[in-house]
């Protein structure tokens, strides 16, 4: 059963199902715009194909992604942090046979690196173009039949791009009820609700959240830039009662409304926090919402829903329960993981997906403490793994992506404590004749914004710890 079928085909047309800083739309008008996009494509059957998305219009990329996936083809969403060097590396491990992009955003021609891209290929793919969303163009590159996949609707999101090998995340369409469920419950989801989901729809919890929202017949509310007074004149416009974000964004957001109009706070009944571990304390930065629950949310992209747990400011720690149909397992205090919405591989990378399972539990990296058989805290990260305003950047990734900088000798990189994105990028580096600005400047178009380092700390030589770079130490640099 598709998408379509699951989220919008048994809501009321008439039904208010979307709303943004342009407008509301009903679930009629977002059928209506499904079906136009399965007309444009002019296929009745996309099996097999594999459609990349990268588009930074939500109103536009939600009935395009539920006509491919309804024609049964695997859509693909891009992230829009992807910049030449993401977007290349992606492209050649997917090879799509089609492609939506935005001509431009932040400056950066994503059209053009997409051409770029398949000028230089010999099998046949088809780029569609466009400045609105209303009017497309088409350019088709390559003449030879390009092969198809054995996937047959579903979606994968790729985490990385930069460096090595991408990881495409394959789910298939049977994953997601389970996945839904777990999000309808621990919102508590309800018709009447009106949920702000501010996630990037690249990622597994921004795409599947928003298709809860809808599919639950409640009213999906999203922005697509992060323009504060615009999203808070929304969130009254919508009487938004739910909220999931980062802890990062929904700081900023508070802060900003708190001033502004401090009675869209006031009528907040849930905050889901998702992406950065966040501890008791937190709940304090928010006095005007002493009657709002606020919920940590732990998953992974690979493995879906994996635990929730309200935040409670007089504990000691926030202890996460279990979804139901996780089963649990703890070697040398990693959590391993078996939950019904786990993904089925890594896109064309059997070694990877090998590597992730031991006798089909999945390893989170995440090492935990069990207080009872269903609930536990987390303790620390096995991977060496900064999570930054709800992104994951792998540091290994970055060192590799800088070394190849002329004039850098050594490099390491790091997390350091944040007051808005939890974590920061640091980089310290062991160079001669080159500056920070110089480190910057490589970095920009060539790697995703996010992973560019925060921080360049020039040292004379990196720390050792048995035969390891002390990043400990060099943290304590910062």
């Amino acid at each position: 059963m598709s998408f379509y079928s699951k989220v919008l085909e048994g809501i009321d047309n008439d039904n208010i199902s979307f709303s943004n800083i342009n407008g509301s739309y009903t679930a009629g008008e977002l059928k209506g715009n499904v079906a136009k996009y399965e007309e444009m494509l002019g296929f009745k059957n996309l099996e097999g194909y594999r459609v990349a998305l990268l588009i930074d219009s939500i109103e536009c990329y939600l009935p395009l992604f539920l006509a491919v996936n309804k024609l049964k083809g695997t859509v693909v969403p891009l992230s829009l942090q992807f910049r030449h060097d993401d977007l290349h590396r992606v492209l050649d491990s997917l090879d799509p046979h089609i492609i939506f992009t935005i001509n431009e955003n932040s400056g950066f021609s994503f059209s053009t690196t997409m051409k770029n891209w398949a000028e230089g290929r010999e099998t046949k793919t088809t780029i569609y173009t466009s400045e609105d969303y209303v009017e497309w163009e088409e350019h088709t590159f390559g003449s030879s039949i390009k092969v198809v996949s054995n996937l047959s609707g579903g979606f994968i999101s790729f985490t990385s791009g930069s460096t090595g090998q991408p990881k495409g995340i394959v789910f298939s369409d049977s994953a997601v009820d389970h996945i839904f469920n777990c999000y309808a419950e621990s919102y508590g989801l309800k018709a009447t609700d009106s949920v702000f989901v501010y996630s990037a729809t690249s990622t597994v919890y921004g795409l599947l959240a928003m298709n809860t929202v809808l599919r639950g017949g409640a009213k999906l509310v999203t922005a697509d830039g992060f323009d504060l007074i615009k999203i808070i004149d929304t969130m009254e416009k919508t009487k938004c009662n739910k909220i999931t974000t980062t802890p990062s964004i929904f700081k900023t957001i508070y802060n900003f409304a708190s001033k502004l109009k401090p009675e869209v706070l006031k009528g907040l009944e849930l905050v889901c926090v998702i992406g950065e571990k966040v501890t008791p304390s937190f709940v304090g930065n928010f006095p005007l919402m002493e009657n709002c629950l606020f919920l940590s949310y732990y998953g992974s992209s690979e493995a879906g829903p994996i635990a929730d747990g309200l935040i409670n400011e007089d504990a000691e720690e926030i202890e996460l329960s279990l979804v139901k149909g996780a089963e649990p397992k703890i070697m040398d205090d990693e959590l391993w993981i078996k939950t019904g919405g786990m993904f089925t591989e890594y896109y064309n990378s059997p070694s990877l997906t090998q590597e992730a399972f031991e006798d089909g539990w999945f390893k989170t990296g995440d090492l935990v403490e069990f207080t009872s058989d269903r609930t536990f805290k987390i303790i620390g990260r096995k991977k060496d793994v900064i999570k930054k305003g709800g992104m994951q950047v792998v540091s290994s990734e970055v060192e590799n992506f800088l070394s190849s900088i002329d004039g850098v000798k050594n490099v390491a990189v790091a997390g350091a404590p944040h007051e808005i994105y939890g974590e920061q990028v640091v980089a310290f580096v062991v160079a001669e004749g080159v500056t920070a600005k110089d480190i910057r400047s490589y970095c920009t178009g060539r790697i995703s914004a996010y992973k560019i380092p925060d921080k360049v700390v020039f040292v004379d030589e990196l720390p050792l710890t048995h035969g390891k770079v002390d990043k400990v130490k060099l943290k304590s640099l910062v």
